[in-house]
């Protein structure tokens, strides 16, 4: 309604195109017959009574119930209306106002719609991780945690609905975040002496006088960086679908013009590069599409690349992406800039490559034109740099 109404933009929101056109299809006579919405009005010395009605018809989702409330919506009315501890709640509010990997429309619909429950059990399994005592300490120190970064993977992975509840109570399920699990105390060995008890051949060689140690690769004798090593995410080989996941998770265009990107980049999220290659590449290939006409309309006004011809027809888009790569890298003064992108601009020209512009199309219109997922994988990480560099 408020949308219908003018109140908030339309352009705030990923609304499907069969919706705006529904919407703009609208008669001013039905506009003005619903200008204004029914509602109850009570009194404030009411309030308590009104708030048992609420809770009975949707907060607690009881069969009396005629509207079931989200989660969030739950949680929020027990804490701000009962006085309720919901710490999940409060660690997910403070996540989509500081949240560093999420964009406004994932903020915004998480607002009303994400699985606290599952954060909750997150929390609880991973405070001793994150130097906390227990799940609600943790909601209280974000946004200063331990590996602050890896934690808002995992939130950010909870909200697209790759994390359940099956996943959380896994062993170590954390470790991919770079939460493992705090060291044990050394136990002190049987002479007495105070020096730790080691089972690798490293700390007994220097126990008894032998060979040193390696530095940085023993398992914990002296000098031994083994369980002091820096803390972050695991690498990944470049076959891996992991190293995909990386990259697109971290991926948060920015500008005008992207809500439709911001979409693509939700749904791409959520697709498996392994056992869905050819739905992971029609999305990308929407991605670079509507980055190029972004990037383009950014910069139309100094003279930059264009991506319509004067006859009003689309260009090619591998001539567009050619075009942004020479203004991105000032016809290729900019050298750190050519080095950056030269293998990706390389990649989607080249007519063999899997992941080029003929390909991707191909993969549209050749009806005998197939890919696997372990090809998309191991040249994702050539393209994705053009693609970063558009939408910042």
């Amino acid at each position: 309604m408020k949308i219908i109404h003018g109140i908030v933009s339309a352009d705030e929101f990923s609304l499907p195109p069969h919706i705006s056109e529904k919407l703009a299809s609208l008669p001013a006579s039905w506009k003005k017959a619903n200008a204004n919405v029914p509602c109850t009005v009570y009194a404030a010395n009411e309030a308590a009574a009104a708030d048992r009605v609420v809770t009975l018809t949707h907060g607690k989702g009881e069969k009396a119930g005629r509207l079931r409330w989200s989660a969030v919506a739950r949680a929020r009315h027990n804490r701000d209306k009962s006085g309720s501890a919901e710490p999940a709640l409060d660690l997910l509010e403070k996540y989509l106002d500081k949240g560093k990997n999420l964009s406004s429309t994932q903020a915004s619909r998480w607002a009303g719609e994400y699985p606290l429950t599952v954060l909750e059990d997150a929390m609880k399994r991973l405070a001793a991780r994150l130097g906390q005592k227990s799940g609600p300490e943790v909601a209280k120190a974000y946004p200063k945690l331990t590996n602050r970064s890896g934690f808002e993977e995992l939130m950010l992975d909870i909200g697209l609905n790759n994390i359940k509840f099956k996943d959380v109570r896994a062993e170590n399920f954390g470790d991919k975040y770079g939460l493992s699990a705090p060291q044990q105390p050394a136990q002190t060995s049987a002479g007495g002496q105070g020096s730790t008890a080691n089972t690798n051949s490293g700390s007994a060689g220097s126990a008894t006088g032998g060979t040193e140690p390696h530095s940085g690769t023993g398992s914990g004798g002296a000098g031994s960086s083994a369980g002091t090593a820096k803390k972050g995410s695991n690498a990944h080989p470049s076959h891996d679908p992991r190293a995909v996941s990386v990259l697109v998770r971290k991926f948060q265009p920015k500008g005008a013009g992207r809500a439709k990107l911001a979409t693509l980049l939700e749904e791409l999220k959520q697709l498996d590069v392994v056992k869905t290659p050819h739905a992971f590449c029609f999305v990308l290939r929407s991605m670079f599409e509507v980055s190029a006409k972004a990037y383009c309309a950014d910069h139309a006004s100094a003279g930059g690349p264009k991506a319509i011809e004067s006859n009003g027809n689309d260009r090619k888009l591998i001539s567009v992406l050619k075009d942004v790569v020479s203004h991105l890298t000032n016809t290729r003064q900019n050298l750190a800039m050519v080095r950056e992108l030269q293998g990706a601009i390389a990649e989607l020209a080249n007519p063999d490559s899997v992941l080029s512009v003929t390909s991707m199309n191909q993969l549209i219109h050749n009806p005998r034109y197939v890919i696997s997922g372990t090809n998309v994988c191991n040249l994702f990480a050539n393209v994705f740099p053009l693609l970063e560099e558009m939408n910042k």
